[in-house]
């Protein structure tokens, strides 16, 4: 436990360091306008969120427009963790459209939805992001926490804007990790017909086309979502 923890630390030192650009102030409006937007979502959909502190800092990227994650001293030394959202400080001069950086700005604040409900313990289990399995199921399952809260179509607004202007060898892994436009489309239809399929996805989101299309509850797997078994005397 005691490596991990080292580990981790480090993990989030480096990302601390190596994130710090310091916004002139030129990017002030960017940041006001993000702020902006942010506190508009969070008040509409994420009433879980209203005490949550969440800084907004500024990065260069040529294929990555928003990050987010706990800030490192909150997660070592504070009683509550603040969030950090890092904005590509060209989103707006590159025309992120409007439907489209709202949702994602909701996927964003699912990620802090999730810091804050996890203790430390289980927030350990994100250094497991550097392998590509875990991070395509975390990703997906945030989306669907913005899908769940009616930013689907903001959402495929934002990924047709941001496929034509992902580098050629980074455009596979944002298609792995995360919704595709038709993927969203699906999964509105599955849950129209099915809308038990959310609370399971949210555990075990899909990670395909065909498995969104060919996915089904089966009675016994309902029952469990919807009437778990309650054991006495354990």
């Amino acid at each position: 436990m005691k490596r991990t923890l080292m580990f981790v630390a480090a993990i989030l030192l480096a990302s601390f360091v190596g994130s710090g650009v310091m916004a002139a102030p030129a990017d002030d409006a960017t940041i006001e306008r993000v702020r902006r937007i942010v506190e508009e979502v969070r008040y509409a959909s994420f009433p879980e969120l209203k005490n949550t502190e969440i800084e907004i800092r500024l990065f260069n990227s040529q294929s990555d427009y928003f990050q987010s994650r706990f800030t490192f001293s909150s997660f070592l030394f504070g009683k509550r963790l603040r969030c950090l959202l890092k904005v590509n400080r060209n989103v707006f001069a590159d025309g992120v459209p409007e439907d489209g950086l709202r949702a994602i700005i909701a996927h964003e604040l699912g990620h802090a939805l999730y810091y804050k409900s996890g203790n430390r313990l289980k927030l350990i289990g994100l250094a497991r992001l550097i392998g590509k399995g875990f991070t395509a199921r975390f990703e997906r399952a945030t989306d669907l926490e913005a899908i769940a809260r009616d930013y689907a179509e903001g959402l495929k607004s934002y990924r047709r804007w941001l496929y034509q202007r992902m580098p050629p060898n980074k455009l596979a892994e944002k298609k792995r990790n995360y919704f595709s436009p038709e993927e969203i489309d699906a999964v509105e239809l599955k849950l129209r017909s099915q809308p038990e399929l959310l609370k399971l996805w949210r555990k075990h989101p899909p990670r395909s086309l065909p498995e969104i299309e060919q996915a089904k509850i089966s009675q016994t797997i309902f029952d469990r979502l919807c009437c778990p078994t309650v054991v006495w005397g354990q």
